[in-house]
């Protein structure tokens, strides 16, 4: 097989693809986005191929190339439409072009396109980017909100709100989010993106944070990113040496149970000793949730731990999941 003269090995573009989308799980953007892309080349209509590159540049920071693969993937139906266009919407609110939002939403209300289980969010992101576009034409004065009504409205909203201070003057919101931060009622989910906001605008004033039961102060400017505190990295790689042979798949099952959890309890997290004890139990749980048998006991043993100990963080990770799963 040639092409432009240059021989191109059977499989290539699925290499490129798999590696591509193996990049992306381990959070390594620059890699994924170049691996893709080379993929397209070869395949340029290919919708899978292009759907993992449009989230990859997302998740790099290249929305405007982001924006013009997915604007063209709707424009010629390929894929499933709603994936892609629940993408072109969320890259549309991240380069804040709210009136293309209201645009591209009006449109579809009109057409009388928009699926039942989708109308609700749909109208909740129309209305918050008309809000906002009034705000702009108004030249209007922000002030400061309350932590009630920066959590207000559906899940989604509120992540948007929260989002959308990290390229605003934070003063005005910043005891409305300090607040949130030390509200222990609040989602944790909601709380690290809260707290990664102080974190960009390099505030370093001592702030509280209560979650999952722990408390604890922290200063924003000085704190790693969620995946790279030193438990995180040590878990995922004691694992890594586990199952990457043994069972990929579920290896990488386990990365996103592991980035899902650290990210609702940043910025805590176990101690360091802990952590052959929580690879583990890990494991464990990973396995019983495909309906295989995990042997406590024999765990603790291996590990010179009572097994006490193991139903302790397999209570918490439990936990975890059904905090996960209220984000719907």
């Amino acid at each position: 097989m040639k092409k432009d003269n240059v021989i191109l090995f059977p499989g290539l573009k699925e290499r490129l693809f798999r590696k591509g989308i193996d990049s992306l799980e381990n959070l390594q953007y620059a890699d994924a986005v170049n691996l893709l892309q080379q993929a397209k080349e070869l395949s340029p209509e290919d919708p899978q191929i292009d759907k993992a590159l449009v989230i990859a540049l997302y998740e790099k920071g290249d929305y405007e190339e982001a924006k013009d693969i997915a604007k063209e993937m709707l424009l010629q139906g390929a894929g499933d439409y709603y994936e892609v266009f629940d993408l072109y919407l969320m890259i549309l609110i991240q380069l804040h072009l709210h009136d293309e939002v209201v645009h591209t939403l009006e449109t579809l209300f009109e057409e009388q396109h928009v699926p039942e289980d989708k109308r609700e969010h749909y109208q909740t992101l129309l209305n918050f980017s008309k809000k906002t576009v009034d705000n702009k034409k108004n030249d209007f004065v922000e002030k400061s909100v309350s932590a009630e009504e920066v959590t207000e409205g559906s899940f989604q909203e509120q992540i948007i709100k929260l989002g959308s201070l990290a390229d605003k003057n934070i003063q005005p919101y910043l005891e409305s989010v300090v607040g949130l931060l030390k509200n222990g009622q609040a989602h944790p989910f909601l709380q690290t993106v809260a707290l990664n906001v102080l974190k960009e605008h390099h505030i370093e004033r001592t702030v509280e944070v209560r979650k999952l039961g722990f408390s604890g102060t922290f200063n924003p400017s000085t704190l790693p990113d969620v995946t790279e505190t030193p438990f995180f990295q040590s878990v995922q790689s004691e694992l890594e040496k586990e199952l990457e042979h043994e069972n990929p798949v579920l290896m990488r099952q386990v990365k996103e149970m592991i980035k899902r959890h650290q990210f609702l309890m940043f910025p805590f997290e176990p101690e360091y000793e802990k952590m052959m004890l929580w690879a583990a139990v890990y494991r464990g749980y990973s396995r019983m949730m495909y309906g295989e048998d995990w042997n406590k006991k024999k765990a603790a043993e291996k590990l010179g731990l009572e097994e006490t100990e193991l139903d302790e963080v397999l209570s918490f990770l439990e936990l975890l999941e059904q905090v996960s799963e209220q984000m719907g």
